[in-house]
């Protein structure tokens, strides 16, 4: 069965041979037919048919020598950065095994690629499949399968696209406030439960805000001190300590699950072979999973899992309780996996929990919290490698995805302390922030803050406190994913006809506001590509830079190169979260940050407000040469509005009235609003 797009129209051949034995022992070919269904909507095609005599189907799309982006996280091939796949082929299988080309060990997948010519396909199924794009004049979509379920989503970038896809696939998943904050974790706490509040007291001594810890294995009982799934004799009086780290220090607690029990098969619906992979698509053994981490997790306080080995060695040829075939397995697992497990902490805490897992397929979104970027190397070059990781992982459609900041694998337990510096200072513009706090591989405790050099101590505790200030941001955009698309954009989603990003991989859009570009090497300086339009330093405002250009940026070891779009406005604050409440004076309040253009422009930010039953607040900005006007419904705290002014003299008026502001040294505008005020401000340039 072939689809065929020429000159981009789409023609559909209902044509195809089957081989039919006759009745006398020879054989025939058959003429077959199939009805195909086209079903247009406002932003997506969607095309259907059922072809159960098939057993494949193939896309043939002509080649307009466009580049393709997506289908999974790993760096194809052989750790190519670059996210632009024109020319590859690729299998489109989870396949978490199969690390020979993969740097991080990076495993999302999906059949689902971004077009630069500004649409993007989705192939709406677990069975296998193999794309090749761009090759010898055609591209190529190739499924393992009798059902035809095809999607073609369009839009003028990937906001839109991302619109049309997840209104196909579901909302993607609520976010917790907590999980936004900083959430730290050791590879083996030894040292068990003393150790773990040991450590919360630590950073909170230092004043290091954080809002989560994660627990790894081991630290339960059974095969590979994980099969019983609960808190073993190094961790025991889960009520006690867990309740402390909340009570106390305000941190949530995250730990370490698999599907599978190892070498201990005293647990039902266990796929024969390697491992004791769970049938998770037998009740009684979903339901046995569910009871042991309810009785022995959930009652005491972990409010979210970490999501590994899914992706490995779970034996796919078997038979499952579904009777689905052998073809779809491996995919099917991940996406399985994250919706058992969701469904789990939703019964305990409803929306209140969170789930990160190395794995990701097509379909994971409404039930996985984040993706994680799989175990890169304490390197320079792991570093860079998970960066272009993220990307590829945006480009399938995952809004929230995180590094193991410092790195997971390496030799030695040591890591140089400029790497952790920017290593820190990139995870801040992540959508999710966890930092690996001991040494590679669990060797030694070298990375606690409280065993670095001061300057990484210093570093660490001021990439804490911005993540801090960015969690309205970072939460209101997770929360609005289905309408504003993935948190960390690649250029080249957002500027689909500039030929300059298609190749990038070491610079995104953190939302729709910042140009985030980390260093990823020892030199304090890097390229910057800017595209279209003005951006404003976001350390030095008074520093304007033009788009469509590249610029060589010198950047110390204070911060990464940080650049805000002009024409912005966004919501950052100040609030209690974690364990900040040990030392943070004064209440909590909200920024609403403001960056005018000189040009009439019109822009808008949704707060997705915390503290209000998570209304979502639209704040517009209006602006000409002459005037500024901000407009806000009441707000739930209290509110600085701070505008970059273009000009001296200027007068501002809240709700009609004239009212006196601050001036800041960077040539700021400064109004102090309190709380469930609503809010139409105008400041008018004399």
């Amino acid at each position: 069965m072939s689809i065929v797009s020429e000159s981009n129209q789409l023609t559909v051949l209902q044509l195809t041979y089957k081989y039919i034995p006759d009745v006398k022992g020879g054989s025939v070919y058959k003429d077959w037919k199939v009805k195909v269904e086209f079903i247009s909507n406002r932003n997506y095609w969607h095309i259907k048919a059922d072809a159960p005599w098939a057993n494949n189907f193939t896309i043939h799309l002509a080649d307009s020598g466009e580049h393709f982006f997506g289908v999974q996280e790993r760096n194809y091939p052989s750790n190519q950065l670059s996210p632009d796949l024109r020319g590859e082929s690729i299998t489109v299988a989870v396949n978490g095994a199969d690390y020979l080309y993969s740097e991080n060990f990076a495993s999302a997948w999906s059949a689902f690629y971004y077009n630069s010519l500004g649409y993007a396909s989705f192939f709406d199924t677990f069975y296998e499949g193999e794309y090749k794009f761009g090759n010898r004049g055609t591209t190529q979509l190739f499924h393992t399968t009798s059902e035809l379920d095809w999607y073609l989503f369009f839009g003028k970038d990937g906001n839109e696209i991302f619109n049309g896809y997840y209104s196909v696939i579901g909302t993607p998943k609520y976010i917790p406030l907590w999980a936004c904050g900083s959430i730290v974790w050791r590879d083996e706490a030894k040292g068990g439960k003393v150790q773990i509040l040991d450590d919360a007291k630590l950073f909170t001594d230092l004043q290091i805000p954080i809002s989560g810890m994660l627990l790894d294995r081991p630290y339960s009982d059974g095969s590979q001190r994980w099969s019983k799934m609960n808190f073993n004799e190094n961790f025991s009086s889960p009520e006690v300590w867990i309740k402390e780290l909340k009570d106390v220090y305000g941190l949530e607690l995250i730990t370490w699950v698999a599907p599978m029990t190892f070498s201990d098969h005293d647990f039902p619906g266990l796929l024969p072979g390697f491992q004791g992979y769970m049938d998770l698509t037998d009740s009684v053994a979903i339901k046995e999973f569910e009871t042991r981490l309810a009785n022995e997790q959930y009652k005491y306080g972990v409010k979210g899992h970490k999501m590994d080995r899914a992706d490995e060695f779970f034996p796919y040829v078997e038979h499952w309780s579904d009777k689905s075939s052998y073809r779809t397995h491996r995919n099917k697992y991940i996406f399985l996996y994250s919706k058992t497990i969701d469904s789990f902490l939703e019964e305990a805490w409803g929306k209140d929990q969170f789930n990160l897992s190395r794995s990701g397929f097509q379909r994971c979104q409404p039930h996985l919290s984040a993706i994680w970027g799989g175990d890169p190397r304490s390197s320079w070059d792991g570093m860079a490698g998970n960066l272009a990781n993220a990307m590829r992982t945006s480009f399938m459609g995952f809004p929230n995805w995180g590094s193991d900041v410092g790195g997971y694998l390496g030799d030695t337990g040591v890591i140089p302390d400029e790497l952790y510096i920017r290593w820190l200072q990139w995870g801040v513009w992540t959508g999710l922030f966890e930092i690996k706090y001991d040494g590679a591989g669990g060797n030694g405790s070298d990375r606690a803050p409280w065993n670095c050099s001061e300057n990484v101590q210093s570093t660490f505790r001021k990439a804490c406190i911005q993540r801090n200030q960015l969690v309205p941001y970072i939460y209101s955009n997770l929360n609005t994913a289905s309408v504003n698309g993935t948190l960390m954009k690649p250029l080249s989603m957002m500027y689909p006809g500039d030929d300059h990003t298609y190749q990038l991989w070491n610079e995104y859009l953190f939302g729709n506001n910042f140009l985030v570009a980390p260093v990823t090497s020892s030199e304090n300086k890097r390229e910057v590509y800017f595209p279209e339009g003005v951006w404003i330093n976001y350390y030095s405002p008074g520093e304007k830079i033009a788009g469509s250009q590249t610029k060589l940026v010198d950047c110390g070891l204070e911060h990464i190169p940080i650049y805000i779009k002009e024409g912005s406005v966004f919501v950052t604050g100040d609030i209690k979260l974690g364990n900040n409440n040990h030392w943070k004076k004064g209440n909590d309040f909200f920024v609403i940050n403001a960056f005018p253009s000189n040009k009439k422009t019109n822009s808008y930010f949704d707060l997705v407000d915390m503290f209000d039953q998570d209304k979502i607040k639209h704040i517009v900005m209006d602006n000409n040469s002459n005037e500024i006007n901000i407009i806000s419904p009441p707000l739930s705290l209290d509110t600085k509005i701070s505008i970059l002014v273009q000009k001296q003299l200027y007068k501002v008026f809240l709700n009609g009235k004239r009212i006196r502001s601050e001036r800041s040294q960077e040539n700021f505008c400064e109004i102090n609003i309190k709380k469930g005020i609503e809010i139409n401000l105008t400041v008018k340039y004399e």
